[in-house]
């Protein structure tokens, strides 16, 4: 389910950009270079979930072939490099969370800024167009065939735009879909800390460490033999002492 998706969601994105790519080739040269910037920081940000569910699917793999058996050490090597350590520290005891991605947030936010970008760019080449074609004709139909070109600005305001938000929603929502599939992957992990690998957690070894001792002060009493040698010294004291106030 979740594949499908994201397989869809980076269609949607893909098919976005692709459509004002078209567009504006051969017509807007600078409108064709922010698509295509566009484009570049979307497929980035696809590049790092695609390793970002690679890794989830390692730890799932992973989680799912673990048995009472499994070694901890051959049993992490399985992981993604990237998981490795921070697996490790959970099953430890340690509370951390497993790595996030790094620069989709970060590009989520930047296509949406480089749409606005192409979007005042545009503007105001429109603007500048329309003042000198007022500016440079009183007879209306030179009026209107000086505003042409400027409208044509447009395209660039809201065609960039259409591109950067588009492929940020779903660059969004594909990171979304993987952050939910490290979330599962994570509480499968914690049920696996807590039946295969509990001896090696701190907590399971603080308690074995403790329990020996406890157990030895607990059965030490009961266990200890009875002295006999000393008994025999303590009659002997107590019947000398008896002796001697007879006889005084």
């Amino acid at each position: 389910m979740n594949k499908t998706l994201f397989i869809s969601a980076f269609a949607l994105g893909a098919i976005a950009v692709i459509w004002m790519v078209t567009d504006f080739i051969g017509s807007d040269p600078l409108a064709l270079a922010v698509t295509l910037v566009i484009g570049a920081v979307y497929v980035i940000g696809i590049a790092e979930l695609l390793n970002f569910r690679r890794a989830t699917a390692s730890l799932s793999l992973a989680i799912r072939g673990a048995g009472e058996s499994t070694e901890l050490d051959s049993w992490i090597a399985r992981l993604d490099p990237s998981l490795q350590n921070s697996v490790r520290q959970r099953i430890e005891g340690e509370r951390v969370g497993l790595p996030a991605p790094v620069f989709t947030p970060y590009l989520v936010g930047l296509l949406v800024m480089l749409g606005l970008l192409g979007t005042f760019v545009g503007m105001v080449e429109t603007l500048q167009g329309a003042v000198l074609a007022l500016e440079g004709s009183t007879e209306l139909a030179a009026i209107r065939s000086g505003l042409a070109a400027p409208i044509e600005g447009l395209g660039l305001a809201f065609g960039t735009s259409v591109a950067g938000v588009a492929s940020s929603a779903m660059l969004g929502l594909n990171s979304t879909l993987c952050r939910r599939e490290r979330m599962l992957a994570t509480r499968e992990l914690d049920s696996v800390t807590g039946t295969v690998f509990r001896e090696h957690s701190l907590h399971y070894n603080r308690q074995q460490t403790f329990a020996a001792p406890v157990g030895d002060v607990l059965e030490g009493p009961a266990e200890r033999p009875r002295t006999e040698p000393l008994d025999a010294i303590l009659a002997e004291s107590v019947a000398a002492c008896e002796a001697e106030g007879r006889q005084e």
